[in-house]
Protein backbone atom coordinates (compact mmCIF):
# COMPACT_ATOMS: atom_id res chain seq x y z
CA UNK A 1 0.00 0.00 0.00
CA UNK A 2 2.64 2.77 0.98
CA UNK A 3 4.92 1.54 -1.58
CA UNK A 4 2.38 2.02 -4.47
CA UNK A 5 1.37 5.85 -2.62
CA UNK A 6 5.19 6.16 -2.87
CA UNK A 7 5.34 5.32 -6.58
CA UNK A 8 2.04 7.39 -7.65
CA UNK A 9 3.73 10.10 -5.82
CA UNK A 10 6.97 9.70 -7.71
CA UNK A 11 4.79 9.51 -11.02
CA UNK A 12 3.23 13.14 -10.16
CA UNK A 13 6.52 14.57 -9.13
CA UNK A 14 7.98 13.80 -12.73
CA UNK A 15 4.64 14.85 -14.44
CA UNK A 16 5.02 18.04 -12.73
CA UNK A 17 9.15 18.65 -13.16
CA UNK A 18 8.27 17.89 -16.98
CA UNK A 19 5.49 20.15 -17.23
CA UNK A 20 7.69 23.10 -15.53
CA UNK A 21 10.51 22.08 -18.09
CA UNK A 22 8.19 22.80 -20.74
CA UNK A 23 6.67 26.05 -19.32
CA UNK A 24 10.09 27.36 -18.59
CA UNK A 25 10.77 26.67 -22.52
CA UNK A 26 7.78 28.61 -23.85
CA UNK A 27 8.85 31.04 -21.26
CA UNK A 28 12.11 32.37 -22.49
CA UNK A 29 11.01 31.92 -26.57
CA UNK A 30 7.89 34.49 -25.63
CA UNK A 31 10.61 36.36 -24.31
CA UNK A 32 12.49 36.95 -27.21
CA UNK A 33 9.40 37.71 -28.98
CA UNK A 34 9.18 40.36 -26.73
CA UNK A 35 12.45 42.14 -27.13
CA UNK A 36 13.12 45.63 -27.06
CA UNK A 37 15.20 45.02 -30.03
CA UNK A 38 11.89 44.17 -32.04
CA UNK A 39 9.91 47.46 -31.14
CA UNK A 40 12.92 50.13 -32.97
CA UNK A 41 11.61 51.64 -36.38
CA UNK A 42 12.83 50.69 -39.76
CA UNK A 43 13.68 54.07 -40.24
CA UNK A 44 15.63 54.18 -37.30
CA UNK A 45 17.55 50.93 -37.93
CA UNK A 46 18.12 52.04 -42.07
CA UNK A 47 20.15 54.91 -40.35
CA UNK A 48 22.26 52.58 -37.90
CA UNK A 49 23.01 50.53 -40.76
CA UNK A 50 24.33 53.38 -42.85
CA UNK A 51 26.64 54.57 -40.40
CA UNK A 52 27.73 50.17 -40.02
CA UNK A 53 28.55 50.66 -43.68
CA UNK A 54 30.65 54.12 -43.25
CA UNK A 55 32.21 52.29 -40.02
CA UNK A 56 33.61 49.16 -41.71
CA UNK A 57 34.85 51.28 -44.36
CA UNK A 58 37.14 53.92 -42.45
CA UNK A 59 38.13 51.33 -40.06
CA UNK A 60 39.58 48.54 -42.05
CA UNK A 61 42.84 49.35 -43.71
CA UNK A 62 42.17 46.93 -47.22
CA UNK A 63 38.10 46.77 -47.12
CA UNK A 64 36.81 44.15 -49.06
CA UNK A 65 33.56 44.71 -50.10
CA UNK A 66 32.36 41.06 -50.68
CA UNK A 67 34.09 40.24 -46.97
CA UNK A 68 30.94 38.48 -45.70
CA UNK A 69 32.26 39.32 -42.28
CA UNK A 70 31.53 43.51 -42.71
CA UNK A 71 28.46 45.20 -43.76
CA UNK A 72 26.17 45.40 -45.57
CA UNK A 73 26.61 41.51 -45.36
CA UNK A 74 26.85 41.08 -41.35
CA UNK A 75 23.57 42.61 -41.28
CA UNK A 76 21.80 40.37 -43.43
CA UNK A 77 22.55 37.48 -40.41
CA UNK A 78 21.37 38.58 -37.64
CA UNK A 79 17.60 38.20 -38.20
CA UNK A 80 14.69 37.70 -40.87
CA UNK A 81 13.61 41.16 -40.42
CA UNK A 82 17.25 42.99 -40.49
CA UNK A 83 18.11 40.51 -44.05
CA UNK A 84 14.74 41.79 -45.12
CA UNK A 85 15.74 45.65 -44.21
CA UNK A 86 18.96 45.31 -45.19
CA UNK A 87 18.58 44.10 -48.41
CA UNK A 88 16.02 46.22 -49.15
CA UNK A 89 18.42 49.54 -48.76
CA UNK A 90 19.72 50.66 -51.46
CA UNK A 91 22.03 53.00 -50.06
CA UNK A 92 23.71 49.53 -48.37
CA UNK A 93 24.70 48.02 -51.53
CA UNK A 94 25.40 50.98 -53.87
CA UNK A 95 28.61 52.30 -51.46
CA UNK A 96 31.31 52.95 -53.48
CA UNK A 97 34.84 52.89 -52.40
CA UNK A 98 37.95 54.17 -53.64
CA UNK A 99 41.27 54.10 -52.52
CA UNK A 100 44.34 56.97 -53.85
Amino acid sequence: MWISKIFQARQLLENLLSARQRAESHFEEAKSVLHPMRSIPNELLAEIFGHCILKDYNDLEDPDPLDPRTSPWLLTRVSRRWRNLAVSLPQLWTYLFLDF
